[in-house]
């Protein structure tokens, strides 16, 4: 997903293998990919279009937005949608430094 979302236009498949082999040293088979390509489009993060005679794949929300909708899902499920749970959950019941109190007073 990092690579879509820097990305300033759709990739197409061959691009995505080839940014994979050359810069990460990844030599994924085909199929891993469309495996991969495909479960992104099912958790609705990709969508996919024609780019010449290929298909060419795009982030369909930014990176800020997904962590803001994965977030709520998890406070949700997890913590009973309790923000105060999930403070206490990250600090492991620890007390709050006064600069990070402090920041979550202004959030509020």
């Amino acid at each position: 997903m990092e690579l879509l979302w820097r990305s300033k236009e759709a990739m197409t498949f061959k691009e995505i293998l080839v940014v994979a082999a050359e810069e990460w040293g990844k030599n994924w088979k085909i199929q891993t990919l469309s495996t991969y390509l495909t479960g992104l489009q099912k958790m609705g993060l990709v969508e996919s279009g024609r780019k010449g005679c290929s298909n060419a794949y795009r982030p369909i929300c930014t990176k800020d937005e997904h962590i803001h909708r994965w977030t709520k899902k998890m406070v949700e499920a997890c913590f009973d949608n309790s923000i105060s749970r999930l403070v206490v959950a990250f600090t492991g019941g620890e007390k709050l430094s006064e600069k990070d109190a402090e920041e979550l007073r202004k959030l509020l």
